[in-house]
């Protein structure tokens, strides 16, 4: 029987947003796999860096046939310090490099040479490690690509990391058979830097899990609750959000409740405190996926942070929480630039969107809400899931590209044998 190698650092039970769609993806992809198709995997070693685990992932953590773990040494405060001194110290691609420079010991632990490869990034050391495997068997390779690489605004690489990412991120795209993105704006950037691969993009977006859908009541809260949750670092700032909040009448903020839930790095809990407020309150980070759905639901708006950026055509990330959102079927406020993927997504359909500058607008928009709460709560009920985004669906998608990769590699083995006994 064929078999594939299904290679990515953040499998299940790791909880991160990565690793949440892994195991969605993973899931109903096993299923298709079933008796038709044999599954082996290459992960990192539990404990892995900022990917803490979620015991409830663990039920998705099986139905392959054999996995193989690689420890990582990697050490946040070493990772802070090589970082200040050269940027190219730890991201040569991120900083879990370690992992494919452990690709022969993947060699020498598996047990059954695949048939083909199947790797998700992020992080993009999956990515190396697939490759580095695929050069070794000789095989066909389906890359899935989340975010920009190379040329990611909220890395901003620069000099020499810069140049090593360009040179990883073209290696890849040359080498790799089919190339899976998650949004139809990163496809056609591809399109324009590689229009040599062009024939290689196909279109695989975040995705939600049906059996996370219940049939909800509108929560009953006293105060109009808005929440973000999810991780807040680097660049991605609640800082528009808070500072529409100075600018509320007393009367508004008597009538509303906004909430913060996840991993806050020390900027942002900077800006937090900076902008205490009675309305305003950070939970701390969350343990599991089940935690987050809950808060959701108990929830009128949910928030969205997008990443600040300046340039419009690379404002492409597809941020997986929104996914979450829509199956809650709540009313979405996403602060992001004009155009962007998640704009497109949100606004006029499943709720508004403001850019980072607009603190006076957005002000006035938690006024509007504040007011439409108090008169007509179902408002905020947006029932909008769309079927597109389905996990079962792109599974089922996903295997039928498997195997479609799978005979056309093996039409073209034909082809070249047959040439070869010609001559």
């Amino acid at each position: 029987m064929k078999s594939i190698l299904f290679v990515s650092i953040a499998f299940p039970p790791k909880f991160d947003s990565e690793g949440l769609q892994v195991a969605k993806y993973f899931k109903y992809f096993r299923n298709e796999c079933d008796g038709r198709l044999d599954i082996d995997v290459v992960t990192s070693a539990v404990p892995t860096l900022f990917m803490p685990v979620d015991a409830s992932l663990k039920k998705v953590d099986n139905g392959y046939r054999q996995k193989i773990e690689i420890k990582i040494p990697e050490n946040k405060y070493i990772n802070f310090l090589l970082k200040k001194i050269d940027p190219l110290l730890v991201l040569r691609p991120d900083s879990k490099f370690r992992f494919f420079k452990q690709w022969k010991k993947v060699v020498r632990e598996l047990q059954n040479k695949p048939s083909i490869i199947y790797s998700r990034s992020y992080p993009i050391s999956s990515a190396i490690m697939a490759m580095r495997l695929k050069d070794h068997y000789n095989i066909p390779w389906i890359m899935h690509v989340s975010d920009p690489w190379a040329d990611d605004p909220v890395a901003n690489l620069k000099g020499k990391t810069k140049e090593l990412n360009e040179s990883l991120e073209k290696e890849c795209f040359s080498k790799a058979d089919k190339i899976c993105l998650t949004s139809h704006q990163t496809i056609n950037y591809f399109k324009t830097k590689y229009p040599e691969h062009e024939h290689k993009l196909e279109y695989f977006p975040n995705v939600y899990d049906a059996a996370d859908i219940t049939d909800i009541d509108q929560p009953a809260n006293s105060k109009l609750r808005i929440l973000h949750s999810g991780g807040l670092a680097g660049i991605r700032s609640p800082e528009p959000i808070l500072k529409a909040v100075t600018l509320l009448p007393a009367s508004t903020k008597e009538n509303l409740e906004i909430l913060f839930a996840g991993i806050v790095d020390r900027r942002n809990r900077s800006l937090l405190d900076k902008y205490k407020d009675p309305c305003i309150r950070y939970l701390g980070s969350l343990s599991t996926y089940k935690q987050a759905i809950k808060l959701q639901q108990d929830a009128d708006v949910l928030l969205l942070i997008d990443f600040p950026i300046k340039e419009p055509k690379l404002r492409m990330h597809f941020l997986s929480k929104l996914l979450d959102y829509m199956i809650a079927r709540k009313y979405i406020l996403g602060v992001t630039g004009r155009g962007s993927t998640c704009w497109e997504f949100i606004d006029g359909v499943r709720g508004h969107c403001f850019e980072e500058s607009e603190f006076s607008a957005i002000a006035g928009h938690l006024t509007f809400l504040v007011e439409k709460f108090k008169s007509d709560k179902n408002f905020f009920r947006v029932d909008k899931v769309d079927s597109q985004f389905d996990a079962q669906y792109n599974a089922k998608r996903l295997y039928a590209l498997t195997h479609s990769v799978l005979d056309g590699a093996s039409q073209n083995s034909s082809f070249k044998e047959n040439v070869s006994r010609s001559i």
